[in-house]
């Protein structure tokens, strides 16, 4: 499985490559995560991301063109740089034996072209020992995710710092600044306002136990493939406040209660002064947990492996 980013980084296609390759290996396939593509022999490959993993792609056909190639599409791909026009992530779908993508919904997104060979494969929860735990006052609200602007990362203090009354909120900012801009920024916040803390690339074990505490996390993508901190959130009980776009609604289902759409003002104060039912949403939440198990991820690679008559009993 070919990852476009090192393994080492704290990134989401790294977590995402991590748990595919361990599932397999538990299914008893031989597997093995890179970055980029390694060279070595495999049966197949599973490229993480069309346009980024599109090199992964050309360099493993052009050393064996006989086997069989995965792209497992992300958010960016189906709703960014595809439909923007790149070459590179067109030739690799093209190229690709199958076309995963994480939910239903996704699949209409795709081009015609690559629809007939698109297989839903839903990401599994990580494996979480952390039990949501709010401590307060304050109220804190977390934020996680690398700081980037489709993220729309500083949304929430932005709302946060118009009410000076809130003076019970704080907003936990936890995620590395992927350009020097974001970083300036968010040191800029935490010297304007003493509500703001950014915690900055910290490790996943810090990460959850920050946002088990409080008592909100907040997804405000303009878009989103899937995002491992919601589901995380979701196996912490955390209520999420998410952005109305087809990755959260994905995962959080169409009826989910906690999104928002407009200004982050309107819902951030429906929630503080109790207008909203957080207990409601992470009853919501619960009733979504069974959809995104490790053992339906791992049914649903098993059996789109089947399609090339490979299985385990085939080594």
């Amino acid at each position: 499985m070919a990852s476009p980013y090192p393994l080492t980084e704290l990134k989401g296609n790294s977590v995402t490559t991590d748990r595919i390759v361990g599932i397999l290996r538990e299914n008893g396939i031989e597997s093995r995560g890179s970055y980029g593509f390694d060279g070595q022999f495999a049966d197949v490959l599973i490229s993480l991301h069309a346009v980024k993993g599109a090199q992964a792609v050309a360099d493993y056909r052009a050393l064996y063109p006989d086997g069989k190639v995965i792209v497992l599409t992300t958010g960016t791909d189906i709703y960014q740089l595809l439909p923007e026009g790149s070459i590179e992530g067109e030739q690799a779908l093209d190229a690709a034996d199958a076309v995963v993508v994480v939910f239903d919904r996704a699949v209409q997104s795709l081009d015609a072209r690559w629809r007939e060979k698109a297989f839903v494969v839903p990401s599994s929860l990580a494996a979480v020992n952390v039990v949501a735990k709010p401590e307060g006052p304050p109220f804190a609200i977390s934020v996680v995710g690398h700081l980037r602007p489709v993220k729309q990362s500083f949304l929430t203090i932005e709302a946060v710092a118009r009410h000076p009354e809130w003076k019970d909120v704080q907003v936990w900012q936890i995620g590395e600044a992927l350009d020097e801009a974001s970083a300036v920024e968010a040191r800029e916040w935490e010297r304007r306002d003493a509500r703001y803390r950014w915690f900055g690339g910290i490790p996943r074990e810090d990460s959850l136990a920050l946002c088990a505490r409080s008592f909100l996390t907040v997804n405000s993508s303009l878009l989103e493939g899937g995002a491992n901190a919601v589901l995380e959130a979701m196996t912490m009980g955390v209520p999420i406040l998410a952005s109305r776009i087809e990755g959260n609604l994905g995962l959080l289902g169409d009826d989910y209660p906690g999104y928002f759409e407009g200004a982050m003002d309107d819902a951030l104060a429906s929630v503080i002064d109790g207008g909203m039912d957080l207990a409601e949403w992470s009853e919501h939440l619960k009733g979504r947990i069974p959809l995104f198990s490790r053992e339906h991820e791992a049914a649903c690679w098993l059996d789109l492996l089947s399609k090339f008559h490979y299985s385990p009993s085939s080594q």
